[in-house]
């Protein structure tokens, strides 16, 4: 278990609290910040919780603003840089205050019942996400066994976790998520209640679960995170129809393949588009939708049916999942593009190598190709046309016109049958 230290919080941050202190405010880093530098991992946010009310904390800092319903927070801003500044919570059985809401479900809506620094740390989800930091005095302060939690590499919710992860089964995703972003295990009483509370995740807001699906799949731990989700049988309830597609070897080496990729991608520090995983996620639910209208309609064209399945996977999968439009659109682009890679028709080559999406379109095709789907033949032909000399280049799409030419010929020179005439 690493040290903290004074130095190693944002300065940012140091400042907002040594003004709020200078005051009469009390105020800690909490959370993430104190907790992923236990562990020796460079925080990227430092949230702080104080005694202050929100309309107390902007009164002190031009640069800041208060947002939120559920939660009332103030966001003080250096540039592009914002450090979220809390007010201290009471627990949700420590009031009947309107400002507390739930649903019949048991699941909290609205929280801004404001208490002290004890009952903020009871009312805080994991025991190692309640640690409170001065970097002032350079001490920290535990009230609920985060330490030895620490210690014993634990994920353990505070108080009891069937009625913990009610009120919010979001921390469901949360619990997998840090447990393998630090090499820690769930308790063992915490984890018994997930697969009973994971059907929850659907009265959740979709929006509100994009969020942690970026968090679960975009920070370098996609693989691992997904094996949890699978091992909790919580991924069901993100992507309704993901395990029976898992069941066949190609979607399940197609989805693996990605997940990897995304890691090794992120470890490389490259960039990754939230549509890209989206797209490969979902493609075998495409499928099954466009297999399901091509035998209700045997004889409509292919294209207007891919069109009409596209539809359908993204309708039914924002119910779970909000995806925003400047993602879907990109998810539509790609899978459109997956047709004419694998045809490889001579005037369309230079259009899609030009295209904005080629990239992305042709790194999904080479997963097809690597997975079993479909022969790997058109990935390989992508990739030496990309590095191809001019020269080389026209000598491939001729060699493509001659293809399409032998095709057209032999189609001419088949002798149509003609209908046998039947006798009135």
């Amino acid at each position: 278990m690493d040290v903290i230290t004074p130095d190693n919080i944002e300065p940012h941050a140091r400042n907002i609290i040594e003004k709020l202190q200078q005051h009469g405010f009390s105020a800690y880093v909490v959370g993430g910040g104190v907790r992923d530098q236990m562990v020796g991992i460079k925080p990227k946010d430092f949230d702080i919780a104080t005694d202050a009310h929100p309309e107390q904390i902007k009164a002190l800092f031009d640069n800041c603003r208060l947002i939120g319903h559920r939660f009332r927070l103030a966001h003080v801003f250096f540039r592009r840089h914002i450090i979220e500044v809390a007010t201290f919570r009471a627990g949700h059985d420590q009031t009947n205050d309107e400002k507390l809401a739930s649903t019949r479900q048991g699941i909290i809506v609205r929280d801004n019942v404001y208490g002290t620094l004890a009952q903020d740390a009871i009312r805080r989800d994991f025991t190692i996400n309640a640690l409170y930091y001065d970097p002032v005095a350079d001490h920290i302060i535990d009230l609920v066994g985060g330490v030895e939690d620490f210690e014993k590499g634990l994920v353990k919710i505070i108080g009891d976790p069937l009625t913990r992860l009610q009120e919010d089964p979001v921390r469901i995703l949360r619990a997998i998520r840090i447990a393998n972003k630090l090499g820690f295990n769930i308790d063992t009483a915490t984890a018994k209640e997930i697969p009973g509370i994971a059907p929850q995740l659907v009265h959740m807001p979709p929006g509100r679960l994009f969020d942690e699906y970026t968090k679960l799949f975009l920070h370098g731990q996609a693989m691992p995170n997904f094996n949890s989700l699978r091992q909790f049988n919580v991924l069901p309830h993100l992507f309704s129809n993901i395990e029976a597609c898992m069941a066949h070897p190609q979607n399940a080496t197609l989805i693996e393949s990605a997940l990897l990729n995304t890691d090794k991608r992120l470890q490389e520090g490259k960039t990754v588009n939230p549509a890209f995983l989206l797209s490969v996620l979902l493609w075998p639910m495409l499928h099954t939708h466009l297999t399901q209208l091509q035998n209700n309609e045997p004889s409509v064209n292919h294209a207007y049916l891919f069109a009409q399945a596209v539809d359908l996977t993204l309708s039914h999968q924002v119910k779970h999942i909000a995806i925003p439009r400047q993602f879907s659109a990109v998810i539509r682009q790609i899978w459109a593009l997956q047709h004419p890679l694998e045809q490889r028709h001579p005037k369309r080559i230079e259009p899609l190598l030009t295209n904005q999406r080629f990239r992305a379109a042709y790194d999904f095709l080479l997963l097809r190709g690597n997975s079993g789907e479909i022969s790997p033949d058109a990935g390989e032909w992508w990739t030496q046309i990309q590095t191809a000399n001019a020269a080389t280049r026209t000598e491939m799409i001729a060699g493509l016109n001659t293809i399409v030419v032998s095709s057209a010929t032999n189609k001419k020179h088949r002798r149509r049958r003609k209908p046998k005439r039947t006798s009135d």
